[in-house]
């Protein structure tokens, strides 16, 4: 067990990856474990997280049809998203010395938006600049699925919720795109981004998500 050392400046870890790989049952399971040490955690999504947020999260993801956003639209929508919740939520959280768990952050826009939808990459950097106020993650997981995977669960998905999802029911050559640049980011990101078999047994990628946490927190912690 990880024993609490409060952070002057918190401890900041997003997860990211396709569609279904897994991220709010792996954020949960670390929460839970992160509490039982004596963390002050904040769970919290993207889009989402603000009543804001949240209104902005289902504008985007389902509203389909005729009166579905376009391309621009979502671009700038997941910006003000995410402006919202950093300065609302994210740092105030961090400022006391606490752990925040974010469910998708900068990095979805770079893969989805920038890798995805064909967005200049540059643009989405500045966008990301402003809308974090500059703080990126301490450590990004990002659980790695093949789109059969996606599919599959995606299925599994909206049989048992019935909720439609735009983004979900894009095209298998966008996913595949998606997930061709968040192993592009990983490359990129030196040690910040660990990329995870999120296809393997939930509990396998539970200990090896602690195991990345565990060092993180001893960074922070020095």
């Amino acid at each position: 067990m990880v024993q609490n050392t409060r952070q002057a400046e918190g401890l900041f870890i997003t997860f990211e990856g396709a569609e279904c790989s897994g991220k709010s049952t792996q954020m949960r399971l670390l929460a839970d474990w992160l509490r039982a040490a004596g963390h002050d955690v904040l769970e919290t999504r993207e889009p989402g997280g603000t009543r804001v947020g949240e209104e902005l999260r289902h504008i985007v993801k389902h509203v389909c049809g005729e009166d579905a956003v376009c391309d621009e639209s979502e671009l700038l929508i997941f910006g003000a998203s995410r402006a919202q919740l950093t300065r609302k939520i994210i740092m105030p959280c961090l400022s006391r010395g606490g752990v925040v768990l974010c469910d998708r952050f900068a990095d979805s826009m770079t893969a989805y938006q920038g890798y995805g939808r064909g967005f200049d990459l540059a643009l989405i950097a500045q966008i990301n600049q402003l809308a974090t106020c500059g703080r990126m993650p301490d450590l990004t997981i990002l659980l790695d699925i093949d789109p059969e995977t996606m599919q599959r669960r995606g299925q599994m998905r909206m049989e048992t919720l019935f909720v439609q999802d735009r983004i979900e029911e894009e095209s298998r050559r966008f996913h595949e795109t998606v997930r061709e640049g968040y192993l592009k980011i990983a490359e990129t990101a030196g040690d910040r981004v660990k990329v995870i078999d999120g296809g393997d047994d939930e509990q396998i990628i539970q200990n090896q998500i602690r195991e990345q946490v565990s060092h993180a927190l001893g960074r922070v912690q020095k």
